[in-house]
């Protein structure tokens, strides 16, 4: 009976040399990385749509101060200077303070848990550059349709 259990017991455990159990603990490990860095890389990608999302809707929201600055003489090439430098501005605070608060949290975690302090520049400048870039493409359209519109009706428009 106990030769049976001991089988048993023996098929459901695969014994490995020290080399395989390394190379399969960093197949792992590296699976469980890769994971990890996609979730990191969809919440990167979904906040910076909702961003994109929440400057476009208060650009929209704008359309009749924009009209009466196009009223009052402005061009629509320096209405859309307006909106680009209102996206950058707010696209510029808002990464700045994400990187303080970022270096704020992180300091804080190294108080509790000491250990190497690694800052990816790379990383960081990467998802900068990529804000302004795709901000600066998709406003400069948004800009060139607002401005374009038709002065009386957006005078008039009540923002619906």
């Amino acid at each position: 009976m106990s030769s049976l259990l001991n089988l048993v017991l023996l098929e459901n455990y695969k014994v490995s040399s020290y080399g395989q159990s390394v190379k399969e603990a960093n197949e792992m490990f590296y699976q469980r990385w890769g994971i990890f860095i996609v979730i990191i890389a969809t919440l990167v990608v979904s906040t910076m749509v909702g961003v994109f999302n929440s400057l476009a809707n208060n650009v929209y929201s704008k359309r009749k101060e924009f009209a009466f600055l196009r009223a009052m003489g402005m061009t629509p090439k320096s209405i859309r200077k307006v909106i680009l430098s209102q996206v950058n501005l707010y696209i510029t605070s808002g990464v700045i303070c994400g990187i303080v608060m970022g270096l704020l949290v992180t300091l804080i975690l190294l108080l509790m848990d000491p250990g190497k302090f690694v800052i990816g520049y790379k990383t960081i400048l990467s998802v900068v550059v990529s804000m302004l870039v795709v901000s600066t493409f998709l406003f400069s359209y948004v800009s060139r349709k607002i401005s374009g519109q038709d002065l009386s009706i957006e005078l008039t428009n009540d923002n619906r």
